[in-house]
């Protein structure tokens, strides 16, 4: 269906819900709140200016937000900044800080807040029919860009999704030098985010908004950093490496230390002359050298134990690696050693189950085994019957066993004593029982028993990449004699 068919609605802002898929967001806010990504784009991408404008000219009607409908609500996936700034107004507490009092006194000087109560908004009729409007909007155009690492992140997830090399460019306009250009923007991110640099530079890499990688790439991108570098383009990895491996990481970690600290920007790497004299202005022992040898990026993400220590830097150990990303429900690394029969059988199918082929028997199936392998784990730790005698007493047990509803705070006070404070947080945010927050345990539960969208291949992923240190406390670890 054509954009020009899609229908337009006036629709309440409250029904409409923030894009935790938004590129704009980045790897940064991975199972943030609602109220988390508002800040979020207040704090980094300038929604207080369109809050200001929104406040002095009100919303203009002929640029509406664009949306998918998702069970009984909408998800913006074109407008998230002006989405947050709208929320914000009509409830200036969903901020912190000074950006809270900023806004109410923005929210005062408009005539009428329910003026905003409702906006114009195109439905379009999935996700995917959305991905050429939003391309077309934030590459190459005057609306506020995203960043490289974002803007390649896009790319590579549409490739993902089953775009193939034709489709990105005939549809989204994306060239084979975009990919290319997008996996080794992915690629200098992951290296760069896999050392051990000093705490000043990983505060930089860590910067959601930092542009360090766009000054970095050029390098890449010129002959002459390439030369100095000893690397060469590669269309299936974005780059690769011909020399040894830690001839490059010495190269590689002096440049990206050098842009981190403010030593080098893209003002003084403007031109290959400018990427020439920077490079001849290193000493001897720092620049790479030709030796036997080649590489690919993921061997330097995945660390090497031979790779030897170079000033400050090293490879991280493995525990710190990033896993590849999984096709199936659950991956195969994933095991049931403290389980019934039942369990065991369940994973066993889950673990071949395509997310992308099968994504309803996928979402219903691992519905299925997350409540059996929490009723499993409760009842062996001897925690279910203690639950189970405390609301009975309380008046509260309705059937003979606790719902999932009521097993929930346990469960988070497991997790809390259990699981470090990082791996908890997440389990929380993905049991709890908010229709407000990202996919979660309810929106499995409500795709079962109402009426409305299924759960896509992502949002399987999300909620199993959220859930997995407590699938492993439950089903790997032995704590059957353990009082959480």
């Amino acid at each position: 269906m054509a954009g020009n068919e899609w229908l337009t609605k006036r629709i309440s802002v409250a029904s409409l819900h923030l894009d935790s898929r938004n590129p704009r967001l980045g790897r940064s806010t991975d199972g943030a709140s609602p109220r988390e990504l508002i800040q979020y784009l207040f704090e980094h991408d300038k929604a207080m200016d369109v809050a200001e404008s929104i406040a002095s000219r009100g919303f203009f009607p002929n640029e509406p937000l664009l949306a998918i409908k998702k069970a009984d609500h909408y998800v913006v996936v074109e407008g998230n900044r002006r989405l947050a700034a709208l929320k914000a107004l009509r409830e200036p507490g969903l901020l912190e800080g000074a950006a809270e009092r900023q806004v109410e006194r923005l929210a005062r000087r408009i005539h009428s807040i329910d003026s905003i109560a409702k906006v114009p908004v195109i439905v379009a009729p999935n996700r995917r029919a959305t991905d050429r409007q939003v391309a077309g909007k934030h590459v190459g155009t005057p609306v506020l860009p995203w960043q490289a690492e974002n803007r390649a992140n896009f790319i590579l997830e549409k490739l993902e999704e089953g775009y193939d090399t034709k489709e990105l460019l005939d549809e989204l306009g994306f060239s084979a030098a975009d990919i290319q250009s997008a996996r080794q923007t992915k690629a200098i991110a992951d290296i760069a985010r896999s050392l051990d640099f000093p705490e000043d530079v990983k505060a930089k890499l860590d910067n959601p908004r930092t542009k360090l990688f766009t000054t970095i790439e050029r390098i890449f991108e010129s002959t002459v950093g390439r030369g100095h570098l000893k690397v060469e383009p590669d269309a299936e990895h974005g780059f690769r490496g011909v020399t040894a491996k830690q001839e490059f990481l010495r190269g590689f970690t002096k440049l990206v230390t050098d842009v981190a600290l403010g030593r080098q920007s893209s003002r003084t790497l403007n031109s290959n002359e400018d990427i020439g004299k920077y490079f001849k202005s290193w000493l001897p022992g720092e620049l790479p050298i030709s030796k036997r040898g080649s590489f690919v990026p993921s061997d330097l993400i995945l660390g090497d134990a031979n790779t030897k220590k170079i000033t400050r830097l090293e490879a991280k150990p493995a525990t710190a690696k990033q896993p590849s990303i999984h096709k199936t429900v659950l991956p195969k690394t994933f095991k049931v050693r403290f389980g019934n029969d039942r369990l065991i059988d369940i994973r066993r199918e889950l673990v071949k189950m395509n997310r992308a082929d099968l994504p309803n028997a996928g979402a219903v199936l691992l519905r299925v085994f997350f409540e059996l392998s929490v009723l499993h784990y409760l009842e062996r730790t001897g925690e279910l019957s203690r639950i189970t005698q405390s609301l009975k007493e309380k008046g509260k047990l309705q059937f003979d066993a606790p719902t999932m509803k009521q097993l929930i705070p346990e469960l988070t006070r497991i997790a809390k004593a259990k699981l470090g404070k990082a791996e908890a947080t997440k389990v929380e945010k993905a049991i709890k029982y908010d229709a407000a927050a990202p996919f979660t345990l309810s929106d499995l539960h409500a795709f079962v028993h109402q009426c409305g969208d299924l759960p896509g291949e992502r949002d399987i992923l999300q909620f199993w990449l959220r859930t997995e240190p407590l699938f492993r406390l439950m089903l790997e670890q032995d704590e059957s004699l353990a009082n959480p």
